[in-house]
């Protein structure tokens, strides 16, 4: 019980992270997006190896893809 409250807390975090993104201005955001890509850009040319997810991250985006995107099946 114990090892999946750091599981559950990350959740949370992702979740509080998310809602306070949602409400920041399209700018604020494009600048962002525009920072991200610059900087995956940087990964692939310098062919840096992403780190592999843990478990929390991944139950994560497995969730916001199923509710952003929706399913399509």
């Amino acid at each position: 019980m114990m090892n999946s409250c750091p599981c559950w807390l990350s959740l949370l975090a992702d979740l509080l992270r998310f809602l306070v993104l949602s409400l920041r201005s399209k700018t604020s955001l494009a600048a962002e997006n525009l920072f991200l890509r610059k900087q995956l850009a940087f990964y692939h040319e310098r062919e840096i190896r992403s780190r592999r997810l843990d478990n929390p991250t991944r139950l994560t985006l497995v969730w916001l893809s199923r509710w952003l995107i929706g399913e399509t099946h």
